[in-house]
This record gives structure tokens, sequence and C-alpha cells, in this order.
């Protein structure tokens, strides 16, 4: 057997590999944690890979964003004479949308501009004169068969070629995928059923007869969910009765329905607004409102219908136009047929100018899992276990690796005396400020301070708490561009970063060496109360028996956020780092987050780092 693995083993890793190939020989699935810095894509990759060219397999490698395909490639390249490439979305991949950013849309309405630029190319160059054709599509067909790639490609260096030669990325990469062993894509190819209509199409090898990895998988629960909800906008609805004025549309039905749509918003803002709400249960209020309007529930989907039909001839005369083919009344069609057909596993929320029908079950989305050979899940926070497998409607073997490195490296406390909430008074503010001030300035190591919300962050710094030190702000809807300068600013010379958890710098960064040592953890990291998450926990009792609801959607996700958070101070055997959490009631996450009491956080840190 030949073992692909590209480095010598480390404490750990031959036993995660060992547990891998087990798997896979019996066709089971397995979900595992194991803490960041153990290498888990390797660990991940390499069996598979044995597995895979053994028996004519493909592998699959999913992630949850675009950038964490690069170490999955990184490793591959390390591995073996293979082919294997790395595909992102259409609005990534399209040249023709970066060259006219006016063409940026939905998936839905990408495709559709795609689809229509392809025909007239091809038409073109059959003789037939268009104007609004696509060259970079019109550049790969005719050098298709002059294109030769071998090895491990990434989306990026597809990206490059396609600029340089003018030719169509996103074509480039369906035809390399067709002789790929190893295909690495965004969660949103296999999960969101419009995408995977079409992806299967360009995938070499049934699903039967494919390895799934999921990488990050602790993402998964809450992305299926979204991928299986939909949403409507105030502006949307006001946006629809534009272009239905626009593109003079007279049904009377269409108006009437708008109409309607619009003082529903309005009646939902001012209910929002009386009870002091950001959030609110409808279950059959917008049905009800139509019927007493004289709109029962099949007049209403006949009025969607006619919206779509509306909708279709608007987005042909906008793409005929060199516009981005987007009709609202399309949308808003789609919205209230799916709206009519939902049952108890969605909810319906209203929110100040939003309505939402949200899913809450996670394995409608995740039912494909069970099509692959098997499947690997993996994250460095996947804790509790049963949960996740739970949610996703897996049947799996579960295993939690323990960290490789030496153990005296880490040090996790919390501290008596404190507690938080998602809202924090000024004298429980004042105490964990100050708590927070002593220790910055009394510790010479670059810290992380990670608050539980943007509105108890800026407080912390409207108060104007005394530290002595350079500091960095975290601001909320931060530009990713501006947030980096800063990071690589903190990395380099140090100081004291102040962010919230759950955020970009808790779960997307890594600090290693000395460019992070301490993490502080400003209360525990509880979901703000909302409807969504109530209707998430009696989802949960009602399914999965009583008390799971808040041991599944509450407590889970504050034990992965403080655990991320925790994560970026270790990245390898050398690296150590301190962890405190200013907040009593950490005692009850000691199951799953090693911990210790303590009252003075300032003093365990300097013994610490002595």
């Amino acid at each position: 057997m030949v073992n692909f693995f590209p480095y010598k083993p480390r404490k750990g890793q031959e036993e995660i590999m060992n547990a891998i190939r087990k798997a896979i020989e019996k066709k089971q699935n397995l979900v595992f944690e194991a803490p960041a810095g153990t290498g888990k894509t390797a660990c991940a990759l390499a069996p598979s890979l044995e597995f895979a060219l053994q028996n004519d397999f493909a592998i699959l490698y999913l992630t949850r964003t675009n950038s964490q395909q690069q170490q999955a490639i990184k490793e591959l390249r390390r591995m073996a004479d293979i082919n294997a490439v790395g595909i992102q979305g259409k609005a990534n991949m399209c040249l023709l949308i970066e060259n006219i950013p006016s063409l940026r849309g939905s998936n839905e309405e990408i495709t559709r501009l795609c689809s229509a630029r392809k025909k007239k190319s091809i038409e073109y160059l059959r003789g037939k004169k268009h104007i609004n054709r696509c060259i970079f599509y019109e550049n790969f067909i005719l050098k298709r068969d002059e294109i030769k790639f071998n090895g491990v490609i990434s989306a990026e260096e597809m990206m490059e070629y396609g600029r340089r030669h003018k030719i169509c990325a996103y074509e480039l990469n369906k035809l390399y995928m067709k002789k790929a062993r190893v295909i690495i894509a965004p969660y949103i190819y296999l999960f969101d059923e419009f995408l995977r209509e079409k992806f299967i199409t360009w995938f070499p090898y049934p699903f039967e007869k494919t390895i799934l990895i999921i990488d990050e998988a602790h993402n998964l629960p809450d992305f299926a969910r979204e991928v299986n909800s939909i949403s409507l906008s105030y502006n949307t609805v006001k946006n629809a009765m534009k272009e239905a004025d626009e593109y003079n549309v007279r049904d009377e039905d269409i108006h009437y329905i708008l109409e309607l749509l619009m003082k529903i918003f309005e009646e939902i803002e001012e209910e929002l607004e009386r009870k002091g709400s950001e959030d609110m249960f409808i279950e059959k209020r917008i049905e009800e409102e139509m019927e007493e309007n004289g709109i029962a529930k099949k007049d209403a989907e006949t009025i969607a219908e006619k919206m779509i039909s509306y909708g279709e001839i608007i987005a042909d005369l906008k793409e005929s136009q060199n516009i981005l083919p987007r009709s609202f009344l399309r949308s808003i069609g789609n919205f209230i047929q799916r709206w009519y057909s939902f049952d108890d596993r969605w909810v319906k929320i209203a929110e100040k100018g939003k309505l939402e029908g949200y899913c809450l079950d996670a394995s409608i989305a995740t039912s494909i899992l069970k099509e692959f050979y098997c499947s690997i899940h993996m994250s460095g926070t996947l804790e509790p276990l049963d949960e996740y497998k739970k949610s996703i409607g897996i049947e799996a073997i579960t295993m939690k690796f323990p960290s490789p490195f030496p153990k005296e490296n880490k040090k996790v406390v919390y501290v008596k005396g404190v507690t938080t909430k998602y809202y924090m008074d000024d004298e429980m503010l004042d105490k964990i400020g100050n708590e927070v001030a002593k220790i910055c300035n009394g510790i010479d190591r670059n810290i992380l301070v990670f608050f539980p919300s943007y509105n108890i962050l800026d407080r912390f710094l409207e108060r104007n708490f005394e530290i002595k030190r350079k500091k960095y702000v975290e601001r909320k809807n931060e530009k990713q561009e501006k947030l980096m300068k800063k990071i690589e600013e903190f990395r380099k010379e140090g100081g004291v970063f102040l962010s919230v958890i759950g955020g970009r710098l808790s779960e997307g960064m890594d600090f290693p060496s000395e460019q992070a040592e301490l993490v502080i953890i400003v209360g525990i990291p509880y979901p703000p109360p909302s409807a969504k998450l109530l209707a998430l926990q009696k989802y949960y009792d009602d399914n999965m028996g009583a008390g799971k609801g808040w041991k599944y959607v509450v407590e889970a996700r504050a034990t992965r956020r403080m655990a991320q958070a925790i994560g970026r101070l270790i990245r390898s055997e050398n690296d150590k780092g301190m962890a405190i959490i200013l907040d009593a009631r950490a005692n009850r996450f000691r199951r799953y987050i090693e911990m210790e009491e303590c009252k003075d956080a300032l003093e365990e840190a300097r013994k610490f780092f002595k």
C-alpha cells in the first residue's frame, strides 16, 4: 500500500489516519474533532487517496469558504502525481463580471446571463451576428482542444490562466473536473439543490464511488439550514412596484398583491416598535391577511405564477440591453410559491423590513450525504459530536483526538465573581472593563480580547478604560482589506486587539508563535435571544427530547465559539498560550473544554508566562 502522507508523522497523526482508513474500508461515516495544528487536512487526504487510487474512486473535499481551499491544494501537491482542481462560484470566476461589475447578481441571475451569452456566442461562431456575446466563452470553444492541464490546480491559478489567454476560467474548471481525481469545492455546490443539479453533470464519478471530506464541519448545520431558508425584503416589494410600472405590467392582481404586501410590512413594523422587539413569529399571518383581502391560497399561487412569467420576460429584455437579468417580480413570485409550501420544518418570522421562512431541519439539505460511499467530517471544534450527527441526519462513528502538543503549553482559566449576559448593565461592565484593562496592562504579551457583541465592545470603548498599550479594534461591517491591514500591523508591532467572538478574528485567523499569546473571552458567548433561536430550541425539544434544545442550540454554539477563540493560540508544538474566560458560568463547559477556576487572572497569567 502506498503511503501518501508527505511528512514524518507527529504525535497523534497515525491514530487519526488509521481511524479514517478503517472508516473508509468499512464504508462508514466518521465525525471527528482534533485540535488546530494537528494536520487534519493531510491526515484526511492521505488515506482517502490510498483507497481512491486502488479502487478507482474520486474524492470531493468541501470547504466553507474559498480561502480554506488553499490548505487542501498545498497538501495534495506534496502527496502524489494526481489531477486535482479547486473550483469556486461562477460569480468569483466570471471574467465578464470582472470586466463589467454591474452584471454581478445571484446564482440564478448569473446562470441565466451566462446561458444567454453562451447561446449568442455559439450562434456568432456559426456566422450569425450578435451583440452581448461572451468573448471569453468564444475563446474557450475555439481553443478547447489545445488546452492541456495536469497536476493540482487551484481556482486562482485557473483564473490567472483565463485572464492571460482571455478564456472563460469557469469553463476551464468544468473541463478539468472531468479528468480530476480530487475536487475541492465550496459547500454550496453540494448542498444547494439548484447548483448541485449542474455540479453532478460535471463530476467525473458517481457519488457512490466518491469519498466526501467536509472541512470545518462545525459550520455545516447552520449552512444547511440557511441554504433552504428564504426571505423577502420591503425594498424588494418596493422595487417590484417600480418594475411593474416601468415595464407596463397592467395585471390588476399583481398590483393588488404588491400593495397588500406593502401594507403587511408596515403593520408588522408598527407592531415590532410597539412591542420593542427585533423580531416575532408570524405563523399563518400572511396567509390569513391575504385570505381576508380576497386572496385564497390557490389565488396567491396563480398570481405568483403570473409574476414569474412577467419576470421572465423582463429579465430577457434586460439581458438584451446588456443589463443583469434581475426581476423583482419574479423574485416575489418564487417567494410566494415557496412560502405557501412550507410545513412545520420551517418557521415564519418577521423582522423590520423583512419576512423570513427559516428552515429548522438541516438534514433536508444534508440528505444528499447518504448517496456517497462514505463521508469524513472534521473540525477543531465539533463538540458536542452527538448533536452534530443528529442535526445533519447521519449515522457515524464519532471520535475526539487529544492535542498532540505539550499540555503545559496551554492553560485555560475562568474567573469567579463576574457573570455577563448578552446585555450587560453598567455596573457589571465597569467591573469587567477594569479587569480587562488590568490584565492588558499587566502582561506584556500580544492579547486578543473577545466581547459577546459589538454593542458591548462599543460601550467598553465609550467608557474609556485605560489600556496603556497600542489598541486595535475590529469594527462592525468593517471592510476585509482594512481589517487585514490592522491584523498585519498587530502581528508585527503587537498590542491589544479588541474584537467580537464569532467574528473573523475569533474563527478565521491564526496567530502562531508570539503573534498572540493571551486570549480574554468576556462572558459566555451564548447566541443572542431571537425568534429564530427559540423556534430552533423548540424544534430540537420536540424532535430529539426535552432539554435538547438548550443543550444543542444554545450550549453547543457557545462551546464551539469559545473553542474557536482559544484555538487561535496553539498551532504548533512550540506555541504557548493562555485563555481567560471572564464569567463564572464557564464552569458548566468543563466537560467540553479543559479549564480551571481562578480568583486572580492576572496573577495566574504572570505565573504561566514566567
